[in-house]
C-alpha cells in the first residue's frame, strides 16, 4: 500500500522575496525556457533552479551545479527556509477564469517511491523519455531537493476528503498569492503533531489504502528511482531515509481539475532530515 509521509519543507520567506509570484512557477506540471526566459523575475526565482539555463561554455552538469549552488545561497541567505516540525501541506488551485466555486483540493507530501503497477501506485501517464529522466536525476543529485510534485490522484467516498481538507483550510492561509497567470494558490502548513486540530492520519488514510494514479511527472518519480537506489549504495543501512521518497501532491479524484496541475516551489523537499 502506498506509505505517505509529513515532511520538513522548505518555504520561501516572503519578508525576504516580497510578492511570492515573483519567485514560483505557474501552475504547470512543465514549462518551457520561454518562461524559463522571460521578465521581470525575482533572482529567487524557482525556474532558476528546477530548470537550469545551459550557458554558452557550459560544461557538462555545470547548469545544475549552478543551481546546487543558488539553492545553497538561498537556504543560507534566509530566502528559503526550513520549517520546524514535519507537516504535510493543504493546497488550493482555483484556476484564472474558473467557474464559481471550481477549485482544485489536495495535499503535498512525501511518497514512498514502490514500484509502479503493483496495486499501490499505478502509472496512468506514458514512459517518460531517457533524456527527461536524466534532466531530472542530474537536478536531484545536484541540488538533494524535489523542487516539482509529482500528481497522483485516488478515490475515496463522496466528498470524504473534501471534508477533512476544509476543516485544515478553513483558517488563514499561510500562502495566499496569484501567478503570473492569475490562478489563485492558497496553502497551510498542517503541523504532524496534531497541535493543528484533526489528526493528520484521518486525511491521508483514503489515499494509503490505494491504488494512488499518478497523472503527472513521470520523469521525476523514474528519477527519483534512480537516486535512490543511487543513495542506497552508500547508506544502505539507514533507517527510512528520506531519499526513499518523493514530493507528491495528492488530489482525490472528483477534486481535481483537468489536468491537474500544482505551482511548482510553494513547498520543496529536501532528501535530509
Amino acid at each position: 500500500m502506498p506509505q505517505i509521509r509529513p515532511f520538513r519543507a522548505l518555504r520561501y520567506d516572503p519578508s525576504a522575496v516580497g510578492d511570492l509570484a515573483e519567485v514560483i512557477a505557474p501552475a504547470a506540471a512543465t514549462f518551457d525556457d520561454a518562461e524559463r526566459d522571460r521578465s521581470p523575475r525575482h533572482p529567487a526565482d524557482i525556474v532558476s533552479v528546477d530548470r537550469p539555463a545551459d550557458l554558452s561554455g557550459d560544461a557538462a552538469d555545470d547548469r545544475y551545479r549552478r543551481a546546487a549552488r543558488a539553492l545553497a545561497e538561498w537556504r543560507s541567505g534566509a530566502i528559503l527556509h526550513k520549517d520546524p516540525h514535519p507537516s504535510i501541506y493543504v493546497y488550493e488551485l482555483t484556476p484564472t477564469g474558473a467557474a464559481s466555486g471550481t477549485r482544485q483540493l489536495g495535499y503535498f507530501a512525501r511518497l514512498h517511491l514502490g514500484p509502479l503497477g503493483d496495486g499501490g501506485i499505478q502509472a496512468t501517464e506514458g514512459d517518460a523519455t531517457a533524456d527527461a529522466i536524466d534532466e531530472r536525476y542530474r537536478l536531484l543529485r545536484a541540488t538533494g531537493v524535489n523542487s516539482r510534485p509529482v500528481i497522483g490522484l485516488y478515490d475515496a467516498a463522496a466528498g470524504d476528503t473534501r471534508s477533512r481538507l476544509d476543516e485544515f483550510a478553513g483558517r488563514a492561509a499561510d500562502v495566499d498569492t496569484r501567478d503570473a497567470d492569475g490562478a489563485r494558490h492558497r496553502l497551510w502548513a498542517v503541523p504532524a503533531d496534531g497541535t493543528a486540530g484533526p489528526a493528520i492520519e484521518t486525511l491521508v488514510a483514503p489515499a494509503a489504502s490505494g491504488p494512488i494514479s499518478l497523472v503527472a511527472g513521470r520523469a521525476t518519480y523514474d528519477s527519483a528511482v534512480r537516486y535512490r537506489d543511487e543513495r542506497r549504495m552508500s547508506r544502505s543501512c539507514e533507517e527510512d531515509p528520506p531519499f526513499d521518497y518523493v514530493l507528491a501532491l495528492l488530489i482525490e479524484r472528483s477534486d481535481a481539475i483537468d489536468p491537474p496541475m500544482a505551482a511548482i516551489g510553494l513547498v520543496i523537499n529536501p532528501h535530509e532530515w
